[in-house]
């Protein structure tokens, strides 16, 4: 698509998503997530059922 990894995130929190890690700058675990994802994460926000992806966000000034 001709866009690079600048300024992309990710968020997951099982091991099917840690084949996202590498296709964007910043990957982010949920609070939740099994250790190994969170040990491949640039960053541990709150957990799911704690509205961890708006916390995150707004961690990154996204919103």
């Amino acid at each position: 698509m001709g866009h690079g990894r600048a300024n992309t995130f990710a968020f997951g929190d099982s091991e099917n998503d840690l084949s996202m890690a590498p296709a964007v700058e910043t990957f982010v675990a949920m609070g939740n997530a099994l250790p190994g994802v969170k040990a491949a994460a640039d960053y541990v926000t709150l957990s799911a059922a704690d509205e961890g992806v708006p916390a995150g966000l707004a961690h990154f000034g996204l919103i």
